[in-house]
């Protein structure tokens, strides 16, 4: 379907220090970004998408007054966008990784203090596109998405992966793909359409909508698909922002009762049913408290495990050494087991998390040693590093890596496993000798996901921590 409506829209003069606020950035697949900013640390990101007609004209006030709203917003050409995925060599794509990438370099380019969980918006086929993004991506991945004049179709030579859930199927009409309605969203999504819409017919939005969970229309009389006059859509749009920006995202800050540890992102998850007297400290990935960490963190805690996650994307955003990260872990275990009464510790670290936390065990204290049962790394890699580089966005390697074999041959006494996907190649288990008691390399199905098969995870985790009671 065709979508080259543009709006216009008028709005008053923007202040010089607005424009002044304006400027372009190259990255990847995106081609050049502009981005819109008022103040130099802005409390919000939003990554706002075009339609058919490119970053200008109606979308460019869009995200000026966007701006105005305390936000960060990068501007986003969805034709250059989608030329470049149909060229990727794949029987489906998973953009939502592209976005994360974008607004991590973005952010990081910038200087942020610390990461903001962005929002999606998009117009016309960008609306099309921020759902899709939103439905494949795993939940904190985006705080939220609003679409602007939605339709559930867009021109692709394949499909999306399914990803979290995102599922398609041939738009009948014309070459493409249909979205369709995502039972899975875990954060909400906001469709903004026009009642007077004569591309995407409201009537047929609203019912999109209602299968959708955490969907919501907002039906906005005297509004077509161009949404031309500012007043009667801007306040709803304010609205509908402010909501989705209000909750924080888990693991972006500490809980309220943290007390001493208030500089510290964890998630809390209470033992459940029958208590072990373990403790869990589950270090994440470097997409935030995501699937894997959330799934294995909250199953465990259903076993009786206590958990804590710490959020490596918002701990290791400002730069940590060894020693450093160390002293926070150990102020988290003096916390949680005596608050918690637990006795012995499970120390867990996925990918990024994995790479780290053989440094920090090697570092701790002997009598908080003395209580790890047992050690899981899930799809470490073979160097760590304490900070995020602009290269980890890029492809490039990251300068400060540091090697995670040393750390480990200073682990004697203490029962590490060592899970990988079998289809990965550049990861540590495979290079850690046969026959070694305590550190256990073992495959399992899939690549760095683990085929999603985290039941079988938390059962290995599960078997180690009580043998190592």
């Amino acid at each position: 379907m065709s979508r080259l409506v543009l709006p216009v829209i008028v709005f008053l003069l923007y202040a010089a220090t607005a424009l002044g606020g304006e400027k372009t950035l190259q990255y990847g697949p995106f081609g050049t970004l502009t981005l819109y900013q008022n103040r130099p640390q802005p409390s919000h990101v939003v990554l706002f998408v075009s339609g058919d007609g490119g970053w200008n004209l109606g979308v460019v006030d869009m995200a000026r007054s966007l701006a105005g709203l305390d936000a960060l917003v990068v501007g986003i050409d969805v034709t250059h966008y989608l030329r470049q995925l149909a060229k990727r060599n794949q029987t489906c794509s998973y953009p939502a990784a592209d976005f994360e990438n974008l607004s991590k370099f973005v952010q990081k380019k910038l200087g942020f203090d610390r990461y903001r969980t962005p929002v999606l918006v998009g117009y016309s086929s960008g609306a099309t596109l921020v759902y899709g993004l939103l439905a494949q991506a795993p939940p904190t991945t985006f705080r939220g998405a609003i679409s602007m004049g939605f339709c559930p179709d867009l021109p692709l030579n394949k499909p999306f992966c399914v990803g979290n859930g995102l599922k398609s199927e041939p738009y009948p009409k014309a070459p493409g793909y249909q979205f369709l309605p995502a039972t899975t969203l875990a954060v909400p999504w906001i469709a903004f359409q026009g009642a007077s819409d004569q591309t995407c017919a409201a009537e047929n939005v609203a019912t999109f909508v209602k299968q959708v969970r955490g969907g919501e229309l907002v039906l906005l009389p005297r509004v077509g698909h161009g949404f031309a006059v500012q007043q009667n859509w801007l306040p709803q749009f304010r609205d509908a922002f402010a909501r989705l920006v209000r909750n924080e995202v888990p693991g972006s800050a500490a809980p309220p009762d943290a007390g001493s540890l208030s500089d510290l992102p964890v998630v809390e998850l209470p033992a459940q049913g029958a208590a072990t007297g373990l403790l869990a400290v589950l270090l994440s990935g470097d997409g935030g408290w995501a699937s894997i960490d959330r799934e294995v963190g909250e199953r465990l805690a259903a076993r009786g495990i206590a958990v804590v996650g710490l959020n490596s994307l918002q701990y290791f955003w400002t730069p940590r050494t060894p020693e450093t990260a160390t002293r926070d872990l150990v102020r988290l275990l003096r916390h949680y087991l005596a608050d918690w009464n637990c006795q012995k510790v499970v120390l867990i670290g996925y990918s990024f998390g994995a790479d780290v936390l053989p440094f920090m065990l090697a570092r701790l204290p002997k009598d908080l040693q003395q209580r790890v049962a047992v050690v899981a790394l899930l799809a470490p890699g073979r160097n760590a590093s304490f900070e995020f580089h602009l290269n980890d966005w890029l492809g490039g390697k990251n300068p400060a890596e540091l090697p995670i074999a040393p750390e480990l041959a200073k682990l004697k006494g203490t029962k590490v496993l060592c899970l990988y996907g079998e289809e990965e190649q550049e990861t540590l288990c495979r290079d850690l000798p046969p026959g070694d008691v305590g550190l256990q390399p073992l495959a399992l199905g899939g690549g760095h996901h683990f085929n999603n098969d985290y039941v079988r995870l938390v059962e290995l985790i599960f078997t180690a921590a009580q043998s190592g009671q």
